[in-house]
């Protein structure tokens, strides 16, 4: 992953270019195409994205809550609270995302501490 188009999110802001980078290892690049669904509301979580370009749509219930585009992410609830997903997630266009498994995902969080802090923070703000 490019460690650039993570460092430019303010997710990694003010973190050291050797942390951005060892995080960047552990995503992999996604495209996704208008109307993609990418999380769906109820569903185990096994993934966090982090939107590089493009637009998502993030639905509770059938309902629009918001629409995130480059340098927000979404999926950290499900997998620092350990829950189901809260809201599905739809491609509005064209977007390349970072993506990372759950499992690199809690590792990161365990080396990061910086990255750990912003995400249970999210996290326990969107739960």
């Amino acid at each position: 992953m490019d460690q650039q188009a993570l460092q430019a999110t303010a997710l990694f802001e003010g973190m050291s270019e050797a942390e951005v980078e060892e995080s960047a290892a552990a995503f992999e690049p996604k495209r996704v195409f208008m109307g993609e669904e990418l999380t769906r509301e109820g569903d185990f979580g096994y993934s966090f994205f982090v939107v590089l370009s493009g637009r998502v749509r993030v639905e509770i219930g059938g309902e629009s809550v918001a629409e995130l585009e480059a340098g927000d992410h979404f999926g950290e609830v499900a997998l620092v609270n350990g829950d189901k997903r809260n809201a599905t997630v739809k491609a509005l266009e064209t977007s390349e995302l970072a993506k990372i498994m759950t499992w690199d995902f809690q590792e990161l969080l365990e080396t990061n501490p910086t990255l750990a802090g912003r995400l249970k923070a999210v996290a326990q703000e969107r739960a």
